[in-house]
């Protein structure tokens, strides 16, 4: 009878070729392992990212939706309000727009508003009197630490005008020239009316008797320059 031949699993001892062999092609899958898991790794943080991303934007989308606004550079033109201390903030298209349309123009809306600082002060000063010929500013008493003042005059059109700047304990006033104060022709007259209003100014906010103490001072003013033609 012819012997049937089949296959079966059976122990086999490995030969040493065998098992050097079988040592490299463990290294081999060791090292390929861990290539394919740090590739894994960088898809995995790749899309964790974009997962991330994803779902910020969702939340950023969401409170937007929710407020019904968001918040944008714009290009704004600036315009001082000292009158009310604000700065006022217009959107530059509006104003372009306005330029030719008088409607426009007047219902001009501020898209922000701030305070103005000491600085916006200056500067709209310096617009507003810039104007104006012959500015000067006048010392109506030596300033200490806390205490200051002085008067501008300046002329505009044959008239000449004057503001008080006066800061005297926790009292202050600050005002600026303007074509709408009481004017008059002479120089030296302006100059006198503003020391007066200062003398009153004292004495309506610090008494009587502390505006003694700054007559002769406001009265060596206006005598200083009472003799200055211009």
């Amino acid at each position: 009878m012819k012997p049937k031949t089949v296959t079966k699993r059976i122990k086999h001892t490995l030969t040493t070729e065998e098992t050097a062999g079988l040592n490299v092609e463990f290294r081999n899958a060791f090292q390929n392992l861990k290539v394919i898991e740090a590739e894994f790794d960088n898809v995995k943080a790749t899309y964790k990212a974009k997962i991330t991303e994803a779902e910020s934007r969702m939340e950023t989308l969401n409170a937007t939706l929710t407020a019904g606004f968001d918040w944008r550079d714009e290009k704004c033109v600036v315009v001082l309000d000292a009158k009310n201390g604000n700065k006022l903030y217009l959107l530059a298209s509006d104003v372009a727009a306005a330029q030719d349309n008088p409607e426009l123009a007047a219902n001009l809306k501020p898209v922000l508003v701030e305070k103005m600082t000491d600085e916006d002060y200056q500067t709209e000063l310096f617009d507003a009197e810039s104007e104006f010929e012959k500015r000067e500013e006048i010392e109506l008493f030596k300033p200490t630490e806390n205490d200051s003042g002085i008067v501008v005059v300046g002329r505009l059109k044959d008239h000449w005008y004057g503001a008080l700047r006066v800061k005297i304990g926790t009292r202050s006033i600050k005002e600026r020239l303007d074509s709408e104060q009481t004017t008059c022709t002479v120089r030296a007259v302006q100059v006198e009316r503003s020391c007066n209003r200062f003398i009153d100014w004292v004495k309506e906010n610090l008494g009587r008797e502390e505006a003694k103490g700054f007559q002769n001072q406001a009265a060596l003013v206006s005598a200083a320059h009472r003799e200055r033609v211009e």
